[in-house]
């Protein structure tokens, strides 16, 4: 008949008291109790140890682990960052340039767009004078027409030239978001010191030989 891993509570059980079954389980007090060895004691042997030292030491050891897991990631990431934020710094000079070239082609088409609206204006005004069914209105408004896509082609000039500069500064601030980021994977690796050291403290006052 097998026996069970259960050992009944008697007075040769107590709180850290030793044991010689390794994972054998006694009610101690009201509390269960295993028997092995405590995380928290150096070179230590068999004893009864509560549970909830047990339970304890796992998110320790879980914390601990996932400790060393974030630390090498935010490493990784944080010399990602430096690298791509010391580019972006070593082009932003250029960029900013670029992007004021970019500036001033778009005030330039805007000024043409301008020009050509009222060029259309004044050709369809004169159609008008000259009567739509005129040679010489027919001529003003086919001219009326021809100003009036160059309009639009100056504007839609414009605005590509606004986004071309507005894509160089948002590259630009690119720099901020990413220093941003490395504060954000710092705070990640300082959040889990924190839970390590709280579990760690759990750990201390679950583990209390004798407990």
């Amino acid at each position: 008949m097998a026996t069970t891993a259960v050992v009944p509570a008697n007075a040769a059980n107590k709180a850290g008291g030793s044991c010689s079954k390794v994972n054998a389980k006694a009610k101690i007090g009201g509390d269960n109790y295993v028997c092995t060895k405590n995380p928290t004691v150096k070179n230590a042997k068999l004893t009864w140890v509560w549970v909830g030292c047990i339970d304890s030491n796992k998110l320790y050891v879980e914390a601990n682990n996932r400790l060393k897991s974030i630390t090498e990631s935010a490493a990784q990431a944080i010399t990602m960052l430096d690298t791509e934020i010391a580019t972006l710094k070593a082009e932003a000079p250029a960029d900013e340039a670029q992007a004021k070239v970019f500036d001033q082609k778009a005030t330039d088409a805007k000024a043409k767009q301008a020009n050509a609206l009222v060029e259309a204006k004044t050709a369809t005004d004169n159609a008008t004078k000259a009567g739509a069914t005129t040679s010489a209105g027919k001529t003003y408004t086919t001219a009326a027409s021809t100003w009036t896509k160059a309009a639009r082609s100056y504007e839609l000039a414009a605005k590509n030239f606004e986004r071309s500069a507005a894509s160089l500064r948002d590259k630009i601030n690119e720099v901020t978001k990413k220093e941003k980021q490395k504060v954000n994977v710092a705070q990640t690796v300082e959040n889990s010191k924190t839970e390590v050291k709280s579990t760690l403290e759990n750990r201390k006052n679950a583990c209390q030989p004798g407990l």
